[in-house]
């Protein structure tokens, strides 16, 4: 797996420059609590790894600093961005005449000093979406409908974002109904996109914030990233010490996979059957993450 790229060599790019054209404002809620002695071994300088995992992206989203997502939702534009520690994503719900689907644009772990600025604006879902939307590191794909609720569920549980996931489902439904009526080729789209939206009310898909603060509690207490792996079948089976750590970084949004341009992308929601391994190897009833 190639090295990630931490914030303290990459340049600064296009979120740095919203700095000097943003406001100043209270500061982010502290995040999850418990993890200080992983985020205080983190903010050592060089210490960047234990056992072989970059915890700088750790720090970011599951240490005790590290911010609550802002989330914000217009339901005539279909769309939803999210400002959290991972960086920013904007989901838009776009459909035609022979398909439909949500769109993810996303920003991973773009420089802190940004990212505190756009938090501080009292617009930050202006720059927000113009970020994602403008930005050549900004990283577009088609997803699933459970993975945008399971990013408007994830909002809602912090309190910043009110019926976000009943929202997502609603305007998903509401576009396949209108492809439905809409002629053969449109009406198979709204069909594909309504099972979709069946399969996200399971849930399928799990937002990773709760995931990764379990890591670093983990972590906190002193456990090992690879007894951690040990935990679960899904991870154990693999005698790379140094592979099966990795996978679990890239499970878990913290190491990004490379795309068939070489392009690093970032998780930031799991599939139900990879939170449900990711359960076993973290200690977690699968119900307290929405399973």
């Amino acid at each position: 797996m190639a090295t990630v790229p931490t914030r303290t060599n990459r340049a600064e790019g296009d979120v740095a420059t919203v700095v000097d054209q943003t406001g100043g404002g209270a500061e982010a809620p502290v995040g999850v609590q418990g993890a200080s002695a992983m985020a205080e071994r983190c903010e050592t300088p060089g210490a960047v790894a234990i056992e072989g995992m970059s915890l700088e992206h750790l720090t970011a989203v599951g240490g005790p600093r590290s911010p609550l997502p802002l989330a914000a939702l217009r339901i005539r534009e279909r769309d939803l961005v999210i400002c959290d520690g991972a960086g920013l994503v904007h989901y838009l719900l776009r459909f035609g005449a022979g398909s439909a689907g949500w769109e993810q644009r996303t920003l991973s772990y773009p420089p802190l000093a940004g990212l505190r600025a756009i938090r501080r604006h009292p617009d930050w879902p202006r720059w927000a979406r113009r970020l994602c939307l403008g930005s050549p590191e900004a990283r577009s794909c088609r997803v699933a409908v459970g993975v945008v609720a399971a990013e408007a569920r994830a909002a809602e549980e912090v309190g910043d974002l009110h019926d976000g996931e009943g929202s997502v489902l609603r305007l998903s439904e509401a576009a396949a109904a209108i492809l439905q009526g809409s002629g053969r080729e449109a009406a198979k789209a709204g069909r594909l996109l309504m099972d979709d939206v069946d399969r996200a009310r399971r849930p399928s898909h799990v937002p990773l914030f709760r995931l990764q603060a379990a890591l670093a509690e983990e972590l906190a207490l002193g456990h090992l990233p690879a007894a951690l792996c040990s935990r679960s079948p899904g991870f154990s089976d693999c005698a790379d010490e140094s592979k099966v750590v990795s996978l679990l970084c890239r499970r878990l949004g913290l190491q990004g996979t490379r795309d068939s341009h070489g392009r690093l992308r970032y998780a930031r929601v799991a599939g139900a059957e990879v939170a449900t391994l990711l359960c076993e190897a973290l200690d977690l009833p699968p119900g307290q993450v929405g399973l």
